[in-house]
């Protein structure tokens, strides 16, 4: 089969996941540089869904909150705009796209865990980083939070398949994004940049999720994706514990263009490995 066969057989199984439409009103509103972080705590307060599952999160050992807030109006005034938005985000999109309880499903437990972890090692590293053409980290953060979405909607509409493809890619030695092509037309990368746009997110965010696998393609004008990269590749070290491999996450070039020292990496990753510890599901 073809890759273009494979793209319409995918393109008539796969089904996006949407948001609420109340997490969609609020990003509409983030986004107004007229809104008040007031406006933003009513309209979350009106989803005691949303609102328990943001208070939780924003309450986590991750975010490092002196003390506890109870109410969204109260959180949305400790955490400001961008950092609220960041947190909704990973509310709702751990719902929209399956993040389960710990134990339920460990693909599914592996995926979300890796991705939290990537959100929050993209956010330090924009912060250290020098490069002005970044997103800044809050967005890095919403962009490491997603940059593996693709694969939750194909865990979700494909399992099976999806599966059987990546059990192929270990036995022949594939790379990844090639044997995605050739089962499906496109890789998760895309499927993800796809699903971003879908939920009304900024176009950066999708290109940088589209290309946080093939970073040097679009350095010069998406320098994102290449921290992208970088913070994905950190945060598998920290889930093996391979701390020879941590220093060595991002080469000179990578280093130069973003904007990075060798010490910020490694101030990173010690920071990542108390993140790992402390993510909850």
């Amino acid at each position: 089969m073809n890759t273009a066969e494979a793209l319409k057989r995918s393109q008539a199984s796969l089904k996006l996941p949407s948001l609420p439409k109340v997490v969609l009103k609020l990003n509409r509103m983030i986004s107004d540089p007229d809104i008040s972080v007031m406006e933003v705590g009513n309209v979350l307060a009106e989803d005691p869904e949303l609102s328990t599952r943001v208070l939780r999160i924003a309450n986590s050992a991750l975010f490092g909150l002196p003390a506890p807030v109870l109410d969204p109006r109260h959180a949305a005034s400790i955490l400001g705009l961008d950092r609220l938005h960041t947190i909704i985000l990973q509310a709702a999109s751990g719902s929209a796209l399956g993040g389960p309880a710990a134990g339920e499903d460990p693909l599914r437990e592996s995926h979300w865990r890796h991705s939290v972890l990537v959100a929050h090692i993209a956010r330090h590293l924009g912060v250290k980083a020098k490069n002005p053409q970044l997103m800044p980290p809050e967005e890095l953060h919403m962009a490491g939070l997603l940059h593996d979405a693709g694969k939750a909607v194909y865990f979700t509409c494909m399992r099976e398949q999806y599966e059987t493809a990546l059990a192929g890619r270990e036995l022949h030695d594939k790379e990844l994004l090639d044997v995605e092509r050739a089962a499906f037309g496109m890789h998760h990368g895309q499927v993800g940049a796809k699903l971003v746009l879908s939920w009304a997110l900024p176009r950066p965010l999708a290109q940088t999720i589209a290309f946080h696998h093939e970073p040097w393609k679009v350095a010069k004008a998406i320098p994102s994706a290449l921290l992208i990269a970088t913070a994905d590749r950190l945060a598998h070290a920290v889930a093996k514990n391979d701390l020879e491999a941590m220093p060595h996450v991002a080469d000179r070039k990578t280093l130069f263009t973003l904007g990075l020292g060798v010490g910020s990496i490694l101030s990173v990753a010690t920071q990542a490995i108390r993140d790992w510890q402390q993510i909850e599901l």
